[in-house]
């Protein structure tokens, strides 16, 4: 089966540098254009399925894809939600370094568990996205879309290839094809 893995196009707070976690936020205007021009990559594929998280930001865009592939429904799946971040959504990484009173980088935050009150253990996000691509690999689908967010795209890929998430950025509508 090949899955066409597809992180949701920009948000504001993508562009402001805040972290989004599981905070349900709708695509930018430039979040639309990408997601249009992404879609466009889908024109002349066979596609059997598009799953997306249920979030605002990753459905909009699986709705761009559904719209040029024909193909109207879209499974929301809450496993390929975002990770939650707790009071740290919506901060940008200065502003969680001060609120720890610690540096903080890019991957102490996708990287691992924090000192945060509301962040859902790494664990957690690693069990939903291994239930999910089980789930997957007992379907009949052949290619099969799954839009959703960074992290859970680079963990899932770590699932299916051995790669470590913690060593991929994946830029918004970036697609990604894995063979599960």
């Amino acid at each position: 089966m090949k899955v066409y893995f597809v992180r949701h196009g920009e948000t504001e707070w993508n562009r402001e540098g805040r972290w989004q976690g599981s905070f349900d936020i709708g695509l930018s205007e430039e979040g639309k254009k990408q997601a249009l021009d992404a879609s466009s990559q889908f024109e002349n594929k066979p596609i059997d399925a598009i799953y997306s998280s249920d979030l605002k930001r990753a459905y909009e865009t699986a709705q761009f894809i559904s719209a040029r592939t024909g193909l109207k429904n879209i499974i929301r799946d809450p496993r390929l939600r975002e990770r939650r971040l707790g009071k740290i959504e919506g901060k940008t990484s200065l502003e969680v370094s001060q609120l720890l009173s610690m540096n903080i980088n890019l991957l102490d935050i996708i990287g691992k568990d924090l000192p945060v009150d509301g962040m859902e253990p790494l664990k957690s996000q690693f069990d939903r996205a291994s239930q999910f691509i089980n789930d997957l690999r007992k379907s009949d689908y052949k290619n099969t879309v799954v839009v959703s967010h960074g992290v859970t795209i680079g963990i899932m890929i770590e699932i299916i290839t051995g790669e470590d998430f913690r060593m991929r950025k994946i830029g918004n509508c970036e697609i990604i094809e894995v063979v599960v």
